[in-house]
């Protein structure tokens, strides 16, 4: 249930907005801004939204609390009511429909990459309220990985979708990772990140058949960015700037469904994978760059933007294994240069 999914990281990013606007202008306490982090990701510091000091030991401040405890439950409520009457209208007993074919497994990716996401905003959120990093980090987890749990509950109910258990596995799967990442120094070198742009831009076919971009799969690539200047050692890292990255990605395009005879499938674009499911997969090897490292240090805002902008891939040079595999100058564009290929 991407559309939902997608919807709650924008509502949920606003709630930070709020929090951060509103609810430090009503009290008379000033943000403590932290010269020096408090924290570290692998080799890198850790940002918060307001550049605040992250507290020790939990001390919750309550109007921050208060409004995050509203906005969060107004939002649920808001949401819950028009899924309801709309994508959840048609309710029966409860079932399970395991559905990993139908996108080649790719939006198993995807409920893991945004379990992990929906942690970190909600983690991310509990520290500007006065939770310790520890604290946020394990509530953040719990709350992402209870809302997605809740939107997989629902589907069981809706005779249009079923309780998918290889999704509740992804969604688990991001929420330990997520905790994992936070406490475990080697984890935190290993980033996981989501590429978007529409097919037509890469001379590629959407998903047919696909109602929007959050399911569009034949759009979504899902990576792993890999901070090898942390770990190389100490001599090799004079050889490679302390920026460059290496990520793997995972895609799969022209996704069809030879079954609907409106989708006009093609063998010449699509392989035959299952019966009532055609694609091609990817896999990626791609230079990266981590943002925090590349660009330069500015307000609290821009610091935390940059960090949060890092779980997101811009286009770098990359090889594409498949059928057929080709060299990217910017993955996933082509360019042509002459008769040559990039």
């Amino acid at each position: 249930m991407y559309n939902i999914l997608c919807k709650f990281f924008l509502l949920i990013n606003i709630l930070v907005l709020l929090i951060n606007q509103f609810a430090y202008s009503a009290i008379d306490s000033v943000v403590r801004v932290s010269s020096k982090p408090s924290h570290f990701i692998a080799d890198k510091p850790f940002f918060t939204f307001s550049g605040r000091t992250v507290n020790v030991a939990t001390k919750i401040e309550p109007i921050p609390f208060l409004i995050f405890l509203g906005a969060y439950t107004g939002i649920f409520v808001l949401q819950h009511l028009g899924q309801m009457s709309t994508i959840w209208k048609n309710r029966g007993d409860f079932h399970v429909a395991e559905d990993g074919k139908y996108a080649m497994y790719i939006d198993k990716a995807g409920h893991f990459y945004g379990t992990f996401l929906t942690s970190y905003v909600l983690s991310q959120s509990l520290i500007e309220c006065g939770f310790s990093y520890d604290m946020a980090n394990a509530f953040g987890g719990l709350l992402g990985l209870g809302y997605t749990t809740y939107v997989e509950i629902l589907d069981g109910y809706s005779k249009d979708w079923g309780f998918s258990p290889s999704d509740f596995y992804a969604d688990v799967a991001g929420t330990l990772f997520f905790l994992a990442h936070s406490k475990i120094p080697f984890l935190q070198n290993f980033t996981p990140k989501f590429m978007y742009f529409p097919p037509r831009w890469f001379n590629s076919y959407s998903r047919k058949p696909s109602t929007m971009f959050i399911d569009d799969y034949s759009a979504h690539t899902f990576w792993v960015s890999i901070n090898i200047y942390n770990l190389l050692p100490k001599d090799a890292k004079n050889y490679i700037p302390h920026w460059l990255e290496v990520s793997i990605g995972f895609a799969v395009r022209n996704l069809c469904d030879p079954l609907n005879p409106s989708n006009n499938c093609n063998p010449k674009i699509s392989e035959p994978v299952y019966h009532y499911v055609w694609g091609n997969k990817k896999l990626i090897l791609a230079l990266d760059v981590d943002l925090v490292k590349l660009l330069p240090d500015g307000s609290p805002f821009w610091n935390w933007l940059k960090q949060s902008l890092n779980y997101f891939k811009l286009p770098t040079p990359a090889v594409e294994f498949g059928k057929p595999s080709r060299f990217y100058l910017f993955y996933p564009f082509p360019i042509q240069i002459g008769s040559v290929k990039f």
